[in-house]
């Protein structure tokens, strides 16, 4: 079995490992009672996860398998996981283990950071979205109708461990859905990673895959370990997700998560080309590589008006100005810009349709 990959940077560990089972009863600390709460979808690997710390000695307190996915982060959700931990007997010394994808470790982070105003949890990531990007850096939430994300909390896990040996029950397309968050990464800081992503052949290997994450990981815990509560730089790891999240809320959450942020960097890099800051070349880049390994990067049905309506409502709008993430170069990007109205409904516009003409030639 190939070695655990260590990232290092932040004050918890972070690995990638071939099988969560093995490796997380080693990183969370005293023997003591655990609560796994698991999107049902991973039932399997949660309980092979279970018996691994049953195993090493910690008390197993009955699963909780719920229905994962943004309509259900709410919360009214995580009152009904408040509950489930008081029928289990959960007290302040207990351990939330939660296993699942990013709207999974979201919600379960946020239950346990104001259950008795916070329980210790460990992530086990099971999605290359979660791995690569969701559960890395304490962030914790759930929707309200009116938007994404706009309430939760800063809550840092003991542990994250990728369980790199769920990707096998994960769709083909859901596992590509995910490279949205690494090749995000890769404009930001790591150009050498875009060119791994369009090198992954067909049906890549574990291996391909635990490497690509652990240096998605790696880009994102050394942007966290600098502004772990997003004050300033952290913010450029929203890049794509402005538009991306409202996009995910007009299409009432069809749109998968990791295809919404695909089309919002691309629109991210239309506003930038426009005002003359990112390079043709670059672009053309970037669509291709999220064109090969078969990311969407525009949305049909969608009217650019409820998109932007989703923009206002964002969390990251500042002094009722809505402030953006845009590319300069591969490796480098800006936060905090001010777009003209009529700059981000022209790139916004073009997503809702494929690319073509000198879009796609530079």
């Amino acid at each position: 079995m190939s070695a655990d990959i260590v990232v290092d940077g932040l004050p918890y560990p972070i690995v990638i490992a071939a099988d969560a089972a093995l490796t997380l009863p080693r990183l969370v600390g005293d023997r003591r009672r655990v609560i796994v709460v698991c999107d049902r979808r991973v039932a399997d690997r949660a309980r092979a996860i279970a018996g691994g710390l049953e195993s090493a000695g910690f008390s197993l307190a009955e699963p909780i398998a719920i229905q994962a996915g943004e309509r259900t982060k709410r919360l009214d959700s995580a009152a009904s996981l408040y509950e489930a931990f008081v029928e289990r007997g959960a007290e302040r010394s207990t351990l939330v283990v939660a296993v699942g994808g990013g709207t999974t470790t979201d919600l379960v982070g946020y239950t346990a950071a104001t259950f008795m105003r916070g329980l210790s949890w460990a992530v086990v990531p099971t999605t290359i979205l979660a791995m690569a990007d969701a559960a890395i850096g304490g962030k914790t939430g759930v929707d309200l109708r009116s938007g994404k994300n706009l309430v939760g909390a800063f809550w840092n896990p003991v542990a994250v461990v990728a369980d790199v040996r769920s990707l096998e029950t994960l769709p083909e397309r859901e596992r590509r859905t995910g490279l949205a968050e690494a090749i995000k990464c890769a404009i930001i800081a790591d150009p050498g990673l875009l060119e791994r992503i369009a090198a992954m052949p067909e049906s890549a290997s574990p291996e391909w895959w635990r490497g690509i994450v652990a240096e998605a990981a790696s880009v994102k815990a050394k942007i966290v370990a600098a502004d772990p509560r997003e004050t300033g730089r952290r913010a450029v790891l929203n890049l794509g997700h402005t538009v991306g999240h409202a996009l995910e809320a007009a299409t009432s959450y069809r749109m998968p998560h990791g295809e919404a942020v695909a089309v919002g960097i691309r629109a991210a890099g239309l506003m930038s080309r426009t005002r003359g800051d990112w390079p043709p070349a670059d672009h053309v880049r970037v669509l291709n590589v999220m064109r090969r390994v078969g990311l969407p990067v525009f949305a049909r049905a969608v009217k650019a008006d409820a998109i932007l309506s989703g923009i206002a409502r964002d969390k990251k709008v500042v002094d009722g100005r809505v402030r953006f993430v845009l590319p300069v170069s591969l490796g480098d990007v800006r936060h905090g810009v001010e777009v003209d109205t009529a700059i981000a409904l022209r790139a916004i516009e073009s997503c809702m349709s494929p690319p073509t003409g000198t879009e796609l030639t530079g």
